[in-house]
């Protein structure tokens, strides 16, 4: 349930390019853009279209899993790479061609980012939780049946995983010592 619910959001970052990049061209075009000085109406449209990854803010406050919690939050540090890229390419070189060449590095961000973080959500990981020392959050919830416990164990090829899962068992007073 919980990798399902994490999973889940990776899907609002293949999709929000669908909102995101009209929104640029809208506020990039709009009259408040133009009646901003120098560059900063890009910087405007650029912000202003990354208003949509806000919805992230969701699963990064949830309460009730810190599984997905971490997965929001490591969707939201995704998102803000996304952000950081064009900005970036716009503050140092302006509206040229050269600007242009922040689409591939987005692209391969989109498409290798959102991917990676949907793996992981399903395996049950997560590295922002790891990079900051937190994996111990990521031990299975009391919402996590029995079922899904056995699944892991039998079927999850990362021992760590079935460690985890195992000694969720034990405490439960579900397994014998041998």
């Amino acid at each position: 349930m919980e990798r399902e619910q994490a999973s889940m959001w990776y899907r609002w970052l293949w999709l929000s390019p669908l909102l995101t990049v009209p929104t640029l061209i809208a506020f990039a075009s709009s009259e408040i853009a133009y009646s901003l000085p120098g560059i900063e109406y890009e910087v405007f449209a650029v912000l202003g279209s990354a208003l949509w990854h806000l919805f992230l803010l969701i699963p990064a406050r949830n309460k009730e899993s810190a599984f997905v919690r971490w997965h929001g939050r490591q969707a939201l540090t995704l998102a803000g790479l996304r952000t950081i890229v064009p900005l970036y390419f716009v503050l140092k070189f302006g509206i040229d061609f050269e600007t242009l060449l922040f689409i591939p590095v987005l692209i391969l961000i989109w498409l290798f980012g959102t991917l990676w973080g949907q793996n992981q959500a399903e395996r049950g990981d997560c590295s922002l939780a790891r990079w900051f020392g937190r994996a111990d959050e990521l031990l299975p919830g009391p919402a996590l049946d029995v079922e899904s416990m056995l699944k892991i164990i039998r079927y999850s090829r990362d021992p760590q995983e079935r460690q985890k899962a195992l000694f969720k068992l034990k405490e439960l007073g579900m397994v014998e010592e041998l």
